[in-house]
């Protein structure tokens, strides 16, 4: 039991640790922050280390504690860009995800959205008649079924934040990749969702 108790004191410290790095430091990847808090702290062992989930948990109590004002003016300001940016996008459906829809977003954060074709070229026209700069990577999603996908990743240079388009198959639509946080299917918020979040502001 003390052994157990020992693990989850280091759990929560390496916790706090990591969420003030993200929140204070340009750090939005989960591992990286988590590493980094590991070293400064000097903590070793996989059972120390925390669950993203409680990374993220520790990060929204952070920001409430320490920044309160600053990161829900900053989380407005991105969820209005996002909201921007998904109506341009309105023939691919767009679907809000990541930390700017979760709520613990900040300036450093970007916006990530999903988008659903079956022919990206038609994106990248859009970008390049709109006078939008970008860079495409692959991401790798891993689903319910146990099925391992990549996809294209469109970063776009904002004067406002910087943005993540995803393009998944027009069917992608119906079925989600497993998020970072739990394992569980992402969560997904189209144009009118997002605008009820602003609204319960």
């Amino acid at each position: 039991m003390l052994q157990s108790d020992k693990t989850q004191r280091l759990r929560q410290r390496l916790a706090v640790e990591a969420a003030r790095i993200m929140s204070e430091e340009s750090l939005s990847g989960f591992q990286a922050a988590k590493q980094k808090a590991a070293n400064r702290l000097g903590i070793t062992g996989e059972q120390s280390m925390p669950r993203n989930i409680e990374i993220e948990q520790a990060l929204k109590e952070y920001q409430a504690i320490f920044r309160p004002q600053q990161q829900a003016n900053e989380l407005l300001a991105l969820r209005k860009t996002a909201i921007q940016i998904m109506n341009l996008l309105h023939d691919f459906s767009p679907r809000l995800v990541g930390p700017v829809l979760r709520g613990s977003a900040n300036h450093h954060s970007a916006i990530n959205i999903h988008l659903f074709t079956d022919n990206s070229q038609t994106l990248e026209w859009l970008l390049i008649e709109r006078h939008i700069p970008f860079n495409v990577e692959e991401h790798e999603y891993r689903f319910n079924d146990g099925e391992i996908k990549r996809y294209p990743c469109y970063r776009v240079e904002d004067e406002e934040a910087r943005v993540e388009l995803a393009v998944f198959p027009e069917k992608g639509i119906r079925q989600a990749p497993k998020g970072p946080l739990d394992g569980k299917p992402i969560q997904r918020a189209s144009i009118s969702e997002v605008q009820q979040l602003l609204q319960q502001r």
